[in-house]
């Protein structure tokens, strides 16, 4: 079984309240706070559909074997901090070598694998036995596509008009059909 926790989340949203308040037409300042949940809420969402994160967010992935951690739950990454450790025979922690694997990042999801030559470790017989630590996104808002910060804006102008969860007459989804057509292009599909 994979799983992952996030260490460092982003400090910085991809939009700002000015940019979601031009595409809302709204000239209050009465919604400001509305608006910031909505701007994170759907940046979290729209990440979690594509299997991203956009702005560079620290995780750690965990496995319980090494068949387990050849692909990568977000892309793409970011290769200068990344390490790989595992709990050894003795159930002591360990880390990989870096040059004993290869992070192939032009694949998505991003792929690991064993450098020519290399065998993986022996890993104890545990739950999460192996720790894979790494960041994921770009530096800046400015870095991200404009069609990811454009299906952000849709899903935010979806949820500013339509505040309950069902609305009569119409049907209700997490992420507007426009938005997930956006986001299509940038979906990794992982294994789970």
């Amino acid at each position: 079984m994979r799983s992952y926790k996030v260490i460092t989340e982003a400090t910085s949203n991809i939009l700002t309240t000015a940019e979601v308040k031009t595409h809302l037409k709204v000239d209050t300042t009465a919604d400001d706070t509305y608006i910031d949940t909505l701007i994170v809420a759907a940046t979290k969402s729209c990440e979690e559909y594509t299997n991203r994160f956009f702005i560079t967010t620290e995780i750690t992935q965990y496995c319980d074997k090494w068949s387990e951690a050849s692909e990568l739950y977000k892309s793409p990454v970011q290769t200068a901090l990344f390490n790989v450790k595992y709990y050894d025979a003795d159930n002591v922690l360990q880390t990989v070598l870096v040059a004993d694997y290869i992070i192939d990042n032009s694949a998505m999801p991003t792929r690991l694998a064993l450098a020519p030559s290399q065998s993986w470790p022996t890993i104890a017989d545990r739950i999460n036995a192996i720790e894979i630590n790494y960041r994921v996104g770009v530096d800046s808002a400015d870095d991200v596509d404009g069609a990811i910060k454009q299906a952000v804006l849709l899903t935010i102008g979806h949820w500013y008009q339509n505040r309950e969860t069902v609305v009569i007459g119409r049907i209700a989804t997490e992420v507007p059909i426009s938005a997930k057509y956006l986001l299509d292009q940038y979906k990794i599909q992982v294994c789970r």
